[in-house]
C-alpha cells in the first residue's frame, strides 16, 4: 500500500473538508506516519474515515475528529501540552511536532511504553509518557499552555481548567453516549479564576473514564 499517497488524500479529502485549514496542523499530519501507530493488522485503516480497533475495548479517532482536536488547540512553537489519553501516542505526536513538549497520561504502562516506541520509531524524543489516573493523578502545580482530552466525558474537571496557563486551552468534548450528539469546547484561562468556553464542533466519540481502575481499560477511546 502507498502510504504517502493515502495520507496526502487523507488530508486534502477528510481534513481540509471539516475546515482544519492550520497550515500547521496539516504539517503535522503530513509528517508522521499514522500506519506506524497502530497494530499492523490494522495499517490498512491508518488513512480510512473510521474509527480503528486497538485491543482492550480502546478505539483510535476518525483523522478529521483528530485534526479538529489538534486545530482547536492552537498550538505554538514553545507551548507545553498535556493529552489525556495516551493510546497509540499518535495525538501526542502530532502535537509534539507543533509544540515545545508534550506531557501524556494513560491507565496503563504497557500503552505507554508502546507510545513511546511508536515515537521513537519516527525520531520524536520530546514527549514524556506517564501512567495513573487520567485526572486525580497528574502532577500537581503543573500547568499546560494547551490540554486535550480524547475523549468525552460527562463534565468538565475542575482540576483540568486549574491546570491551564493564563490563556491556556482546555479542549474536551463533554456529552454521554446515549445522547445523539456531545459538543467539543474551547475552555481559555482568562484569569486566576476564570475561563471563557467556546463550543467548536458537534460529535459524537466514545467516553473517556477516569474514575475506573488504573487496571481497567474497557470504554476508554484513544
Amino acid at each position: 500500500m502507498d502510504f504517502e499517497h493515502a495520507r496526502a488524500n487523507m488530508i486534502e479529502q477528510q481534513v481540509r473538508p471539516w475546515d482544519v485549514l492550520d497550515q500547521r496542523v496539516l504539517n503535522a499530519l503530513a509528517e508522521i506516519p499514522r500506519e506506524t501507530f497502530l497494530p499492523e493488522v490494522h495499517q490498512g485503516l491508518a488513512y480510512s474515515d473510521t474509527r480503528i480497533p486497538l485491543g482492550n475495548g480502546r478505539y483510535s479517532l476518525n483523522p478529521n475528529i483528530e485534526a479538529r482536536l489538534l486545530q482547536a488547540a492552537v498550538l505554538e512553537t514553545d507551548d507545553r501540552a498535556l493529552i489525556i489519553g495516551c493510546g497509540t501516542g499518535y495525538l501526542a505526536a502530532c502535537a509534539a511536532k507543533m509544540c515545545k513538549h508534550v506531557e501524556s497520561i494513560d491507565t496503563q504502562e504497557t500503552v505507554n511504553n508502546q507510545a513511546q516506541q511508536n515515537a521513537a520509531e519516527c525520531g520524536i524524543d520530546n514527549i514524556k509518557f506517564f501512567t495513573g489516573d487520567l485526572i486525580a493523578d497528574l502532577p500537581d502545580k503543573t500547568t499546560y499552555d494547551a490540554i486535550i482530552v480524547n475523549g468525552s466525558l460527562a463534565k468538565v474537571p475542575e482540576r483540568l481548567k486549574t491546570r491551564l496557563t493564563l490563556n491556556g486551552r482546555l479542549i474536551i468534548t463533554v456529552g454521554n453516549e446515549s445522547e445523539p450528539t456531545m459538543e467539543t469546547f474551547v475552555i481559555r484561562r482568562i484569569g486566576d479564576a476564570d475561563w471563557l468556553e467556546q463550543s467548536v464542533l458537534d460529535t459524537h466519540i466514545p467516553a473517556l473514564m477516569p474514575a475506573e481502575p488504573v487496571a481497567k481499560t474497557t470504554g476508554f477511546v484513544f
